[in-house]
């Protein structure tokens, strides 16, 4: 009958059984494909466990040397992994750092979710309190020099991983503050009729440019920046308030 007769009976036999149990297989052959999914569990849960000790060592040695002054190798070292490990799960150190941005911002946001269900009852002071919150928040997990780096990515590498992050961060943010304008207009404090995205655009950009000044001075204080934010919000929101909260 030849080989080929034998392979075309395997074949047969195997397309027979696809999916149903052989009475001549033992029930412990199903075993592999367990073993198999849980040992790829077991992987990725230890490579998830590497990357969090990566971006452990290096938000310590950031805030300890510096962005600048810290280097991979010193990063894979105080991680105790390879330098080729920081380099396969991040490729690049902004990459590293937006990476540390994002666990910041999971962090941040039930603190985030439970202000907006809880506004201040005056819009301009709602705004304030809540680029108080955003600030604090950010100056708690990285330093200036990383903001200034994270800040700047959209516009030295436009197209580059690090500034695809850094939109996302801004999106997330720009969801708050639709969210918050949509509540104000709820509440009757702001007109109806404006469009809570453009508005929301508007405050961003104002405060994202007032952060951006902020981040840049090494000594200044949140207090400064508050300060400057509400004059620049102030005069917006006259024109967008009802009239009784005029």
């Amino acid at each position: 009958m030849g080989y080929g007769y034998f392979v075309r009976t395997l074949n047969l036999e195997s397309n027979i059984y696809q999916g149903v149990e052989r009475p001549d297989m033992p029930k412990r052959m199903s075993l592999p494909k367990k073993t198999a999914m849980a040992q790829g569990g077991l992987r990725e849960r230890n490579k998830q466990l590497r990357a969090e000790q990566v971006l452990d060592a290096a938000a310590l040695l950031f805030r300890e040397r510096g962005y600048e002054g810290t280097h991979i190798e010193a990063i894979a070292e105080q991680a105790l992994v390879a330098p080729a490990t920081v380099y396969n799960y991040f490729a690049t150190k902004p990459n590293l750092l937006m990476a540390l941005a994002l666990r910041h911002v999971r962090a941040s946001l039930p603190e985030r979710r439970a202000f907006l269900s809880n506004l201040p009852e005056e819009p301009l002071q709602g705004v304030i309190a809540f680029e108080s919150l955003l600030a604090r928040q950010a100056m708690r997990r990285l330093s200036r020099e990383c903001w200034r780096v994270i800040l700047s990515a959209a516009f030295l590498e436009p197209e580059g991983p690090a500034s695809r992050t850094g939109a996302r961060l801004n999106t997330l943010i720009l969801r708050h503050y639709i969210r918050l304008v949509l509540r104000y207009q709820e509440t009757g404090k702001i007109r109806a009729s404006v469009d809570a995205a453009a508005l929301a655009e508007i405050l961003l950009g104002l405060i994202t440019q007032d952060f951006g000044n902020f981040v840049a001075a090494p000594a200044r204080p949140i207090e400064s920046l508050l300060d400057q934010t509400e004059r620049h919000i102030g005069i917006v929101l006259q024109g967008v308030l009802a009239e009784q909260a005029k």
